[in-house]
This record gives structure tokens, sequence and C-alpha cells, in this order.
């Protein structure tokens, strides 16, 4: 028995040591891994004028040329509403405040990284550079080498000039736009929406080539967008994570950087995020589409007298011409068949080019339509129904306006019939015809 007692407190000891043991690297442990404190950043000084009042101070100060020095104390804020995560904003960080946007032209890559969307920032612009690129304005440092354009602010001036302020918050509300609209410029920088958008040139991915590309941006019904005599497009370097994605078909709302080069407006989609809920459902869909890029296989060419209809690759489009023919013409370019079955509110649309006059036929281009063409050979055999369009009345590319098909519930064939009156000056003209589209509800 006495062995036993001794044999139980030989083991209390060692169980107590063993607690003190596990309490001690118990206490270590939590050292270990106790929460690093948020340090929230903090700005203790105050912007002194608005990015409008800036966009005004640039517009009055600049000198001949197109950059800007500052060497007053300027400073500006803003809430960031751009990403780089997805590559298709390359070393630019978009800000905006309720007045304007502006862009940030930084030599720095994975900006997101520091610059969470939603972050506000506050700009000390003493020493920075104003300057445009494309007619957009933006902050940088000196000259872009070999240029007279604003240069990149490089990465280590970021902590003297870029301040946070606070933990991100949400982002700015999107601006709704009217993308025709000629006073959309003043939105140049900011978060905007488009609604009732849509991508005609789907399901093409986003970048073709491998080259950055730009996409034009549709109406409701797919019809190119315009703002002035300008497309309004959506531009997507070949670098960004989506660039191989299909463009979505269907209706919906294009979310985006609104940016302008030389005149075109264009947004920067940040991500896929920016497609928001678009929709095929009871929307118009592409039933037939021909940008003749390239010679067409499928359309018909016939030339009754004279010359015949021809692709040019100087402008990418299918082109007649009587002049300097042997007599005068008169051709034929006729669509192949395009099946109307089943599908309800077709809208055909194209666009047509003229210049030079002929005296003697005051509409040398005719537009008809037909159920009951061979599909190959001459036309005269088949039964030919005017199509009322606008046509061009000059060397400008002309919209023909949606020409409604309701009436056809089957293959119907067009046909664009050129003449001239001569083959001489004043006796032959020259037209173009590009972008040929069918559209309709299936």
């Amino acid at each position: 028995m006495k062995y036993l007692s001794i044999k139980n407190s030989v083991i209390l000891v060692i169980i107590g040591a063993f607690a003190i043991s596990l309490g001690f690297l118990s206490s270590c442990v939590k050292k270990d891994f106790d929460t690093p404190p948020v340090i929230i950043p903090y700005v203790d000084f105050d912007s002194n004028m608005t990015i409008d009042s800036l966009r005004l101070y640039y517009a009055l100060h600049k000198p001949g040329g197109d950059t800007l020095e500052i060497n007053q104390d300027l400073i500006i804020q803003g809430i960031v509403n751009s990403t780089d995560e997805s590559g298709n904003i390359y070393k630019t960080m978009y800000i905006q405040d309720n007045t304007a946007g502006i862009a940030l032209s930084i030599d720095q890559v994975s900006m997101y990284t520091q610059f969470k969307l939603g972050q506000r920032v506050y700009i000390k612009l003493k020493g920075l550079t104003l300057g445009t690129y494309g007619g957009a304005i933006e902050i940088g440092f000196g000259l872009y080498s070999g240029s007279t354009s604003v240069g990149r602010m490089p990465a280590s001036m970021m902590s003297t000039h870029i301040y946070k302020d606070s933990l991100p918050g949400a982002p700015p509300t999107p601006i709704v736009i009217d993308p025709t609209s000629t006073t959309i410029g003043k939105y140049l920088c900011m978060l905007v929406d488009v609604p009732k958008a849509s991508l005609p040139d789907a399901p093409e991915p986003f970048v073709i080539d491998n080259t950055t590309t730009n996409r034009n941006v549709g109406d409701s019904m797919q019809t190119p967008i315009m703002n002035g005599t300008q497309n309004f497009i959506i531009r997507t370097s070949n670098y960004a994570n989506f660039s191989t994605t299909a463009l979505p078909k269907g209706v919906g709302t294009l979310r985006g950087i609104l940016s302008s080069f030389n005149g075109q407006f264009q947004m920067f989609v940040r991500d896929l995020n920016d497609l928001v809920n678009f929709d095929t459902i009871g929307v118009y869909a592409t039933i037939y589409k021909n940008s003749f890029m390239a010679d067409p296989t499928d359309w018909v060419k016939f030339s009754a007298t004279g010359n015949n209809w021809g692709f040019t690759s100087q402008y990418e489009a299918m082109l007649a011409n009587g002049y300097q023919g042997a007599e005068p013409t008169s051709c034929f370019l006729i669509s192949p068949a395009i099946d109307l079955t089943g599908v309800s509110d077709p809208i055909l649309t194209f666009s047509t080019w003229t210049q030079f006059t002929d005296s003697g036929l005051p509409h040398p281009l005719d537009v008809s339509i037909s159920t009951n063409y061979s599909g190959s050979g001459d036309p005269a055999s088949a039964t030919w129904t005017p199509i009322t369009c606008t046509l061009a009345s000059g060397s400008t590319m002309t919209p023909s306006g949606n020409i409604n098909l309701s009436a056809y519930h089957q293959k119907v064939y067009i046909n664009f019939h050129y003449r001239s009156s001569g083959v001489t000056a004043a006796s032959a003209s020259k037209w173009e015809v590009d972008e040929f589209k069918v559209i309709g509800k299936k």
C-alpha cells in the first residue's frame, strides 16, 4: 500500500507539471496568432478644389501645348471608380467626385491591390502635370517619352501625391447616360450606365486577332448607336482576362468608365460584372449579317450590261461604278436567301455611300426584295418589290433606317440594282453598300 501511495503521488506531480506546460504553450500560441490591428488611413488636410474646377483650371491656364505643370498647392479628392484587376485598364486609375471624373496615369500595375473600388483618395497636385490623351484630361508627370503628351507618374511618387482616407466604402453609383447626347463629355472618366444596350457583334469574342478591339454598342434593336458621326463603342484590351469570352447576346445595361479618343466616345468594361442583366428572351437576334470585311462568297454579283459589283478592300464594302465601262451599266448585288420563317418583327438595315453625279439618272441605285428568285444567275425572271429606305446623298456612309419586313414569313432575297446612263463623267456615279443585317425575334 505504501508503494501505491508513493506511485500515486508521483503521478499527480507529473500531471500537474504537464498541465503547467500546456498552459505555458497555450499562452505562447495565443500570442503568435493575435489578430493584427486594423490601420485606418486618415488624411489630416482637406481638398481645395473639385475635379470639375481642376478641369476648368487646365482649360484656362494650359500654354500653347497640351500639358500644364502644376506649381500651386492644389488638392482634389475623389472616389476610386475603376479597377485594373481584369487587365482591361492599364496603368490608369480613375476617380470621381460629385462634379466630374479624371484619370491618373501611373507607371504601376495591379493598383487594385492598393486602391480598392470605393476608396476615397486625396491628390496633392503640386509637381504633377495635367494633359490630354486622345482628348480626355489626365493627371501624370512630365512628358511621355518622345512626345508632347503627359507622361506617367512614377510609382515612387505615389506615396507623396496620393493619400488614402478611411477604409473603402461603396463605389460610386453609375450615372445613366444617353450615349447619343452631345453633352456626355461632362461624364468623362466617370462610372456610367447605358440601359437597353446590345452588342451587335455577339456572340463573337470581345477581342479578335489577339489585339485591342473596338466593338460597336447597339440599341435594343442592335442598331449601332451613333454620337454625331462616330459609333459609340466599347474598347477591350487583349490583356483583359475576359478577352476571349463571347459578347453577350440580347439586351441589358452596359456599365463602365466613359472615355474618349480623338472625338469618339468609348467605354471600358471593368470586368464581366459590368454586363448587367443581359437577356435574350423576347429581344432581337441577328438572322443574317455581312459587314463585307472580305469578298462575299454567298452573294450573287450579276451584270446585265457594263461593269459589275465588286469588293473594295480599301473601304471593306461592295462597290459599283459605271465610269469607264464599255457600255452603260446595269448590275445586281443579291443577298443569299434569308429565312424569315418563324421570325416576328424582322428588320433590315444597311448603309450606303455615293460619289459623283449621274445627270441622266436621278436614282442610280434601287433596292428591292423577292420571294421567288432562284438564288443564282439573272434576276430578271423573279418578281421584285421595291423597298423604301434612306439612301446616301453624298460621300458619307448613310444608314438605311429600320426597314420592316414583317410582311414576309419565308425565304427572301434583297437586291441592290445599280445603273449608269453612260461611262463618262456626269454619266456614272459610284456607290458602296456596307453593314448589311437582318434581325428579328425568334
